[in-house]
């Protein structure tokens, strides 16, 4: 008898965290981001944030994130069925509630481009 008792507020404590956890990581929203403004600082952090994201140095293009919230990492090349390969990596510029911060798709990791102004653009 107890234990059947104890089932229905163990499910209301457990919807509780489940609900609470939802809120705190809804706190974090982000949204899609241009630069506002591209000085050699925002720059020089930029390509540092990509090489800690990649593992490899990669220099942006100067206009990188200029009317885009995405820069396109790809291989170039064909397969040997004569298709073009797609692309690899896709970087994104976010603006949060911190700031500016770049980020692969599809990946959680995270760099926070602090000498960076950035401005939200529309949804994608």
């Amino acid at each position: 008898m107890k234990f059947r008792a104890a089932s229905p507020l163990v499910c209301l404590l457990g919807a509780t965290l489940i609900a609470a956890c939802a809120g705190a990581a809804s706190g974090m929203q982000s949204s899609p981001a241009v630069l506002g403004e591209s000085t050699a600082q925002c720059r020089a952090q930029l390509n540092e944030a990509v090489r800690e994201l990649r593992g490899k140095v990669v220099t942006l293009a100067p206009d990188a994130f200029a009317q885009n919230d995405a820069v396109v990492l790809s291989t170039v090349g064909q397969s040997a069925s004569g298709r073009m390969l797609p692309p690899t990596q896709i970087l994104r510029l976010q603006l949060t509630s911190q700031g500016c911060q770049l980020q692969f798709d599809g990946r959680d990791r995270v760099v926070a481009l602090p000498h960076c102004t950035c401005q939200a653009v529309a949804g994608r």
